[in-house]
């Protein structure tokens, strides 16, 4: 339906084919080429949190099919190159874990469960696998676009990486550009370690790890590596995918070891907290627009449907009693001071009644005093709407002598 409302309101009419190029002539057609898919229905769409607040992560997302198979992913680790693998394998396992489960609670207590698995398997540093396997997960991979010459004095992991490759294989093998540089990360560049120096002679891999790291003794692969780096870089994946997205829908942390960020826990309580002062315009609800064509509404706007709700005033906010949006609307009146001489000023008003009703022509004195109420604005509205514009007219005269007569009140007491 939406292609079809698109083609027949917005397609472009201005395509031109030249049919004879002596002539100059062209045929004309139309062409929408503005097309909408729709996607789904799915059984489920995973969302990741940002660790920033007031952040939102942009495209982004793993959706699923009724069927529990995996229809689109987007964004994630899992999908880059030279990603650690260990988060890799961790996401690949946690996506389908979200679909087990009732309730929002046994969702989280299962994906959970991936979670401590492999934050169980960095405290315990790895002893239940074999050296291969553990460096598979936690190497990480980069591709040099440049020879390792052209990138000077510049610091990095993979530049640390391709010079400590050239000390044990020579230079030879790292001049030229597009080398891959597997390394044992660590937020430090200058203490990244080559996969491959523990493929090595272990005399040989001795005497380089004791040159890089600074060690004179236990040369396992497991004292080298900072298990706390580690740690920390799968902590915020689970931050991302679970602890943080727990917290806002009201689940308490399915992960305790992971801690939640300190803005976090402001939202968690103001999510939670029941005396929270609601805004403003939580108290008021919204009223339909006046439609000056609406024969219902008159011609200074106001609403006279007697099936509309009325609103109420702001001066009976919080009042148990009627308010004044029902019932008779509260006058507002202001009153003269008394004057000395009533019988000047009597005189002095009906003087200046007489010359302004003297100006006024006759039909108009007449049809002022034509009573309004009896003529129906459903069946004859000009003729509602002219006695009514007479009615204004004659409120406005009126305010003008007064307004006139004060001010001749005023002159005459400052005269005498």
């Amino acid at each position: 339906m939406l292609n079809a409302d698109v083609f027949e309101n917005n397609r472009n009419k201005q395509y031109q084919t030249l049919v004879d190029p002596i002539n100059r002539t062209y045929t004309e057609r139309e062409e929408c080429s503005i097309e909408f898919e729709v996607d789904g229905p799915y059984k489920a769409m995973i969302l990741p949190a940002s660790k920033e607040e007031g952040i939102l992560l942009k495209k982004r997302y793993a959706v699923f099919n009724e069927d529990g198979t995996l229809a689109e992913l987007k964004g994630f680790e899992i999908k880059r190159r030279g990603e650690l693998k260990l988060i890799k394998v961790f996401q690949a396992e946690l996506f389908e874990k979200f679909l087990h489960g009732s309730t929002l609670e046994e969702c989280y207590s299962v994906v959970s469960s991936v979670a401590n698995r492999w934050l169980d398997l960095l405290d315990n540093q790895g002893k239940d696998i074999a050296d291969s396997e553990l460096l598979d997960y936690i190497s990480e991979s980069s591709t040099m676009s440049k020879s390792l010459a052209d990138y000077g004095e510049q610091k990095s992991c993979a530049v640390t990486t391709a010079r400590r490759l050239a000390d044990f294989l020579g230079d030879t093998m790292v001049k030229d550009k597009g080398l891959r540089c597997q390394y044992v990360g660590n937020p430090v560049s200058e203490r990244a370690v080559p996969v491959a120096i523990f493929e090595t002679d272990a005399e040989l891999m001795k005497f380089y790890l004791k040159k890089w790291c600074k060690i004179s003794s236990d040369f396992d692969i497991r004292s080298i590596i900072d298990w706390s780096y580690y740690k920390q870089r799968l902590s915020s994946a689970i931050q991302k995918i679970i602890t943080i997205p727990a917290a806002m829908q009201k689940v308490s942390n399915p992960v305790p070891r992971v801690v939640h960020p300190d803005w976090l826990y402001k939202k968690v309580r103001e999510k939670e907290d029941k005396m929270t002062q609601r805004k403003l315009v939580d108290f008021f609800s919204s009223v339909n627009k006046i439609n000056k064509d609406d024969p219902k509404n008159d011609a200074i706007g106001e609403n006279h449907d007697p099936n509309e709700q009325n609103v109420a005033d702001m001066e009976d906010f919080g009042s148990n009693g009627k308010s004044s949006g029902v019932g008779p609307r509260p006058i507002a009146r202001s009153y003269e001071t008394k004057r000395k001489s009533s019988g000047e000023g009597d005189s002095s008003k009906k003087k200046i009644d007489s010359d302004h009703s003297g100006n006024l022509p006759a039909s108009s004195a007449q049809a002022i005093d034509v009573d309004i109420e009896d003529i129906d604005r459903h069946l004859d509205y000009q003729g509602w709407l002219d006695s009514k514009k007479r009615k204004w007219k004659k409120v406005r005269e009126k305010k003008k002598r007064q307004r006139y007569f004060s001010t001749y009140k005023l002159v005459m007491r400052l005269n005498g």
